[in-house]
């Protein structure tokens, strides 16, 4: 996995389209980013960091204390998101999701988890859920079902080294989080109150290679965004990323994603090839005389029909982004995304990407449309005063086919870190649509508990 922490609010604030990661949103703390368990410290002790049973940094004597002396995961989001589209019932959803966890300290790089997700409404007849059917069918979609599931549920085994060898091997299988690059492919869909995971076997390792990462994920089941209730379509699909980072802030990576939903999904069922440049000029904290730094990544990618999909096609993808940042004020940003078509019968999609962070938080193509999608877009993301993170995007749609204008939508955001474990956001979309698209609103207010 890629997961990285980051504050909270941080995290909701820079949520915005391709130039700002989003998917700590709704995605409780994963076990992958806790501190590595190290030798006994001499310092004196210190409180115990919230949720963890015993000093993160003190390596088990055995099996019964790697099991009873972990960490506590609680997350807990509450939101209010209100929605209205043209033809429909406005909708107003009023849902809080919980994310109850325990992890094992690893004994012998051996380690495992498990975790519960729960989404409850006390209005669940003001919005509706297609996937579920869940509320009133006339009012606009809101995709927060209510429920209870089992979210993740795995073992691992994780070392830097085997052996003598300087080659790094995380294995790990059952029920999790997979997020790969930017999500955009694949990634868990972390801002609906249910998060998407994945029944897998998935390995990680630098083959030696301190600057390489190999990924490998054999996928039988995806748990989907809509619940215990909705549709979780089997698998047999395989994921590979594989990536270089070179000449310091430069990183290549090559990936292949051949996804097989058999006869639950056959629609989406596809193969992917592709290859991604991300890089940074002026490295992490900006240059030292001037404090600015620029990033920027390319994709190219070229999908085809596979498995039981009954279209055979075959469409291009490729964006690009640049971002110039200026520590302590904030970062302007710019991008292009081309979601190719063939001849107007079926477009690129990406059934296992966090799709909402894309194309505008209205969320009007989360599925392409037929005759593709183009979308420009630009940006400012700034801080303001009383530690508030805000930020503007401005995106102008187009089909491939046809180049019809498609529509324009402005989307602001505005979050801040109340205390460490403590969230506020605010979020707003506004769509004016054209060619038959609809006109759409949505806003938001949520509160984000996590340790």
């Amino acid at each position: 996995m890629s997961d990285r922490t980051y504050p909270a609010a941080i995290m909701l604030a820079t949520s915005m389209a391709a130039a700002i990661p989003h998917q700590a949103l709704a995605a409780s703390p994963s076990p992958d980013d806790q501190p590595d368990i190290a030798a006994p410290s001499d310092a004196p002790p210190e409180p115990l960091p919230l949720g963890w049973l015993s000093d993160p940094n003190e390596p088990p004597d055995d099996l019964w204390e790697a099991l009873f002396s972990g960490k506590i995961h609680l997350d807990n989001n509450f939101r209010v998101e209100f929605a209205d589209t043209t033809g429909r019932n406005s909708s107003t959803a009023v849902t809080n999701r919980l994310r109850l966890g325990y992890e094992t300290k690893p004994l012998h790089g051996v380690s495992g988890y498990v975790e519960m997700e729960s989404v409850v409404s006390p209005n669940r007849d003001n919005y509706w859920v297609p996937a579920t059917a869940d509320g009133t069918p006339d009012r606009t979609v809101i995709a927060d079902p209510t429920g209870t599931e089992l979210n993740q549920a795995w073992g691992r085994f994780r070392t830097d080294s085997l052996g003598e060898s300087d080659i790094s091997l995380d294995l790990k299988g059952g029920r999790q989080r997979i997020k790969l690059d930017d999500d955009r492919f694949i990634g868990n869909v972390g801002w609906r109150q249910f998060e998407q995971t994945f029944d897998s076997v998935s390995v990680r390792s630098n083959l030696g290679i301190d600057s390489l990462s190999a990924f490998y994920a054999y996928v039988w089941g995806v748990q989907r965004i809509f619940g215990p209730d909705g549709p979780n379509p089997d698998s047999d699909s395989h994921l590979i990323n594989v990536s270089l980072r070179v000449a310091g802030e430069v990183k290549v990576t090559a990936f292949g994603y051949f996804l097989d939903f058999r006869d639950d999904d056959p629609l989406n069922s596809s193969n992917s090839f592709g290859v991604r440049l991300a890089g940074r000029v002026g490295g992490a904290g900006g240059t030292e005389d001037t404090g600015f730094s620029a990033d920027y990544d390319i994709t190219y990618a070229r999908q085809t029909d596979a498995g039981a999909n009954p279209t055979d096609y075959a469409a291009d993808f490729f964006a690009a982004r640049i971002a110039l940042t200026k520590k302590d004020l904030g970062q302007l940003f710019a991008g292009y995304q081309f979601l190719g078509s063939d001849d107007g019968a079926f477009a690129f999609r990406f059934p296992l990407g966090t799709n909402h962070a894309y194309q505008g938080f209205a969320d009007n193509f989360l599925v392409t449309p037929a005759v593709g999608l183009q979308d420009l877009y630009a940006g400012v993301k700034i801080q303001l005063p009383w530690e508030i993170e805000g930020g503007v995007i401005y995106h102008e749609f187009w089909s491939d086919v046809g180049n019809a204008h498609l529509g324009r939508e402005i989307d602001l955001v505005a979050a801040r870190q109340l205390t460490p474990n403590l969230a506020l956001l605010v979020k707003a979309a506004f769509f004016d649509g054209d060619s038959s698209q609809p006109d759409t609103n949505r806003f938001w207010v949520q509160t984000t508990m996590s340790f």
